[in-house]
């Protein structure tokens, strides 16, 4: 029986990996709205790139927090 990804990011989130589940699900399309698509980009791109992003004048932490609560919403096996 072959994984899913999305088995993946679910077992990172339980292990709260959430840059490597953002890695994974930051490209997911199906059953996600392009908003929650955007805030996980934007939280993993803030993790990979907070100087530039802090730069621009993005709060870092707010922008991870608001990703990492789209991932829990959709990985979370808790629900």
């Amino acid at each position: 029986m072959m994984i899913k990804k999305s088995d993946i990011v679910r077992a990172l989130v339980k292990q709260q990996e959430y840059k490597k589940a953002l890695l994974i699900a930051k490209d997911f399309r199906l059953g996600i709205t392009p908003e929650q698509s955007n805030d996980m980009k934007m939280a993993y791109e803030c993790m990979v790139h907070e100087t530039f992003y802090s730069q621009l004048g993005r709060n870092i932490q707010e922008t991870i927090d608001k990703g990492i609560d789209v991932l829990k919403g959709l990985y979370s096996q808790e629900c």
